[in-house]
């Protein structure tokens, strides 16, 4: 829009501002045209003037022509060319003269003019203040007198302003017109090119606009095609920005920690992810892993693991792709490796506490059996107690196994966890009866507790529950020394029915509480104790296939306390 303006309008006052210089011109150059020919034809008038006056003068002065002669010859003469001629004798007398310069001559000092003029070759102008005439007189003194002949300049004065008249009432009001019309035609021309211009730059903002004024017929395709450009261009964005918003949902959405950055330091993107397993952006890690970043930028950084507590991460550094006009760049992908690491940890773990639980019956059956076949045993009580001691050693190698096929066959048998409404007082009488005899026999007294009103019936597997419950007591009894205590209890919660199983032995500590789920773990660290390290690994793995979560309170010295909460039939 402007910069078509700027070149038309300019172009069209360039254009009025030459008229205008020429009308100048021409004013001068007529001034001066018209001046120099009228003077021109004036000087040949009055010359030729001139030498008439001289002959005539002659003749009247020989006789040749009387004095109403000369008069007579004067004015028939020099009427037709409108000059005027003045005749005087030698005395200064005037004998005739023009009578259409009677009004011209009244107020002139004739005597002074002839005598200034005689020695002037060329006319010259004077001017008749009486009239405000301006003449061109030239005068001659000859023995028999002296002429004086002239001509006014008001015709050429009048012939002038009348041109100058004309230039002023035709050229400058054409070349006036002609600027009003540029600016109108300007105006007019550019206000299409002001409607695309517009258009165009509210679309380089991002604005998207349709072209709905209407638009000269030369320029209506580059309209239409101007709005169909904006349609289209309005899809295309809308689809990147699903495009974008969709990455960015998938970014938040990972469990992954995601860092993008540039080469100047600027920080793309980073997820949820990242800032919560750095620890925020305050945190030392996150400043560590800026600092890792930028420099993957223009280095080459192996994948390397960051201790965070007792949180373990894996960091992989990758450069951007580099494309032409675009700066370079390296994200960082993080890791949460922890459970994967404990998981590997316990594998290895697991591998060697079956190779240690498996190795130790049968070394000591190795060396019972070897003692036997060479002969070393001859008493027959002796005999029969190493016998019995191979069977205790068979029959822990045997549970050993049946504990990791319980295990196994917890993991890969959905059909095992079917549930069903159950009475939990019911079941927890039935297995108090079952265990309160080998309870009394180790001198621990089990006692239980229930809530004295009715309690809904909880959903779950009874016989899962009581293969828990068992493993609990079991694993209570076991750690409870002669003249404890331990129950077995419910009680009604909000969120259910709570199951526990609390006792006074001798508990755990912090190390233990954390471990005690883990599979071959076992309280007591010498082995002395039967089991396979197994049972509260099966009872957890039971619990969380039930929808529950075994829990234990324990502190070292002050007993210990398992509990897990099921849904009741008023919950569903």
């Amino acid at each position: 829009m402007r910069r078509y303006r700027a070149y038309v309008q300019p172009l069209m006052a360039l254009l009025a501002v030459c008229i205008l210089l020429i009308t100048g011109g021409l004013y001068m150059l007529s001034n001066r045209l018209v001046s120099n020919s009228y003077a021109g034809l004036s000087r040949q008038e009055i010359s030729q003037c001139v030498s008439i006056g001289q002959r005539l003068l002659a003749d009247y002065r020989s006789g040749e022509i009387t004095l109403d002669e000369l008069r007579e010859a004067v004015n028939p003469t020099l009427n037709p060319a409108e000059a005027f001629l003045l005749l005087t004798d030698p005395e200064g007398n005037v004998l005739c003269a023009t009578e259409a310069a009677a009004d011209l001559l009244s107020a002139l000092p004739v005597r002074r003019l002839i005598q200034g003029l005689t020695q002037s070759e060329e006319p010259q102008p004077v001017v008749n203040h009486a009239t405000e005439h301006t003449l061109l007189l030239m005068g001659q003194r000859t023995p028999e007198g002296a002429v004086l002949a002239g001509k006014s300049l008001s015709a050429y004065t009048s012939a002038l302003a009348v041109f100058r008249g004309l230039l002023l009432r035709i050229v400058l009001p054409l070349a006036v017109l002609l600027l009003a019309v540029s600016m109108y035609l300007s105006h007019v021309m550019s206000k299409p090119a002001d409607i695309l211009v517009e258009a165009a730059q509210k679309l380089s903002e991002g604005e998207l606009v349709q072209i709905e004024q209407p638009l000269p017929p030369d320029l209506k395709p580059i309209g239409q095609a101007f709005n169909r450009m904006s349609h289209r261009l309005g899809a295309v964005l809308g689809e990147v920005g699903y495009e974008r918003d969709m990455l960015a949902l998938v970014l938040e959405s990972l469990h992954e920690g995601v860092m993008a950055m540039d080469e100047a330091g600027d920080m793309l993107h980073e997820n949820r992810a990242a800032r919560r397993l750095l620890g925020g952006k305050r945190s030392s890690a996150y400043r560590e892993v800026t600092e890792r970043l930028q420099r993957a930028i223009t280095e080459t950084l192996e994948p390397e693991k960051m201790q965070l507590g007792e949180k373990t991460l894996l960091i992989r550094f990758s450069p951007l792709p580099v494309r032409q006009e675009q700066r370079r760049g390296a994200i960082a992908m993080i890791l949460d490796i922890t459970e994967a690491e404990r998981l590997d940890r316990t594998r290895r773990d697991y591998v060697a506490n079956i190779s240690h639980e498996l190795r130790t019956p049968l070394a000591s059956m190795r060396g019972i059996v070897e003692a036997l076949r060479d002969g070393l045993v001859t008493d027959e009580a002796e005999r029969h107690r190493y016998d019995e001691m191979i069977v205790s050693e068979i029959q822990r190698l045997s549970r050993l196994v049946n504990d990791l096929l319980e295990l196994s066959s917890l993991q890969s048998n959905p059909a095992a966890f079917e549930t069903e409404q159950i009475d939990p007082v019911e079941s927890l009488y039935e297995l108090y009866d079952r265990t309160k005899r080998l309870a009394e026999s180790k001198g621990v007294r089990l006692t239980l507790t229930v809530p004295e009103y009715d309690v809904a019936p909880v959903i779950t597997n009874e016989d899962r529950l009581q293969q828990v419950l068992t493993i609990l007591l079991d694993n209570a009894i076991k750690f409870t020394p002669a003249g404890g205590q331990i129950t077995l209890g419910l009680e009604a919660t909000n969120r259910g029915a709570r199951f526990f199983v609390r006792d006074t032995g001798v508990g755990m500590d912090a190390e233990t509480r954390r471990h005690c789920f883990d599979r071959f773990h076992q309280g007591d660290k010498s082995h002395r104790a039967s089991g396979s390290g197994l049972g509260l690994a099966i009872a957890r793995e039971i619990m969380t296939r039930l929808g529950a979560r075994l829990t234990v309170r324990s502190e070292l010295g002050e007993g210990s306390e398992f509990f897990f909460t099921l849904r009741q039939e008023n919950q569903a």
